[in-house]
């Protein structure tokens, strides 16, 4: 019986270590996950943001005297605001490659915490079997 207490012991320290991995995993789903939609938003405000500062300057030519003022500027400000929500939008896709290859890493790490689990279930019911 003393050749067991050991064994469950790293039985139960190896079980203890997939829920630790599992948790892990799904932190990091739910992050991969988050960021994934915060690229997808932020690369919907820069195309829309992109196109509405095209159709400021296709308009420029039917604008006329203050008309042709505000126009500018407004097409200014969206040019600017394009830029900043492109730039966001990269950033975001950088974020969301970081958190799936993070994603992927705990996924690993918790497929090589099951195995590890199942190969000292089956050392455990080989030496029970010669016992």
């Amino acid at each position: 019986m003393s050749a067991v207490t050991p064994e469950r012991k790293k039985l139960k320290r190896a079980q203890l270590i997939q829920r630790v991995r599992t948790v892990e995993r799904m932190q990091s789903a739910a992050a991969a996950s988050e960021a994934e939609a915060t690229r997808t938003r932020l690369s919907g405000v820069a195309e829309r943001t992109r196109t509405l500062a095209a159709h400021y300057a296709q308009r420029a030519d039917d604008m006329v005297g203050a008309d042709l003022r505000s126009g500018k500027t407004m097409r200014d400000q969206l040019q600017k605001l394009s830029e900043v929500s492109s730039r966001q939008a990269e950033e975001a896709e950088l974020q969301s490659q970081t958190r799936r290859e993070a994603f992927a890493q705990s996924d690993m790490r918790l497929r090589k915490a099951q195995e590890g689990t199942r190969e000292l279930v089956r050392s455990i019911v080989a030496g029970l079997e010669k016992g």
